[in-house]
């Protein structure tokens, strides 16, 4: 992989998941896909103190790892919960 990845945003294009837009300032599904894929191995954890609206998280089970997020809003919360459980 090149140490440059060009990377399709914004609504619907980062993510098919229309949740996940329900915050603010979401990133690309792919672009945590990668970084996992770069730093870890399957059954590793992957560690997000940030979560957001949980595309770390959700990456990090699909691609079969544990994930423990932390994330001080609860309305955001609930959003990267249902995004990690449904998995889309």
């Amino acid at each position: 992989m090149d140490n440059i990845w060009p990377l399709n945003t914004g609504y619907m294009k980062g993510s098919k998941d229309k949740l996940a837009f329900k915050h603010p300032a979401t990133f690309p599904d792919l672009l945590a896909k990668r970084h996992i894929i770069s730093w870890s191995n399957e059954g590793d954890t992957v560690l997000d103190p940030m979560m957001g609206s949980g595309t770390t998280g959700k990456m990090a089970k699909i691609l079969n790892r544990h994930f423990i997020g932390i994330e001080i809003s609860r309305e955001y919360f609930d959003i990267a919960k249902q995004r990690i459980e449904d998995r889309k």
